[in-house]
């Protein structure tokens, strides 16, 4: 998935980094998906590092994301084929 890929994640296709279910809707910016720790995603999930839109991108944020979340792979699949 292309940097920069803007995922709009409804409640329940995301879980927070302690795998968390979401529970309201999220958008995301993606720097990466991060498929070498894909083993301690949860099931289905893989995790996505990324921006909120209001960010203000890499320089603002301490690390060069701001959020790690769990995404469902059908989301992330479809995100890719709709580019």
């Amino acid at each position: 998935m292309p940097a920069g890929t803007r995922l709009s994640l409804a409640a329940g296709d995301w879980a927070s980094h302690l795998g968390l279910p979401g529970t309201v809707p999220l958008e995301v910016r993606t720097v990466a998906v991060a498929i070498a720790s894909a083993g301690d995603a949860p099931v289905g999930m893989m995790w996505v590092r990324g921006h909120l839109p209001e960010c203000a991108g890499p320089s603002a944020c301490a690390r060069p994301w701001c959020l790690r979340v769990a995404v469902r792979l059908e989301v992330l699949y479809d995100a890719v084929a709709a580019q």
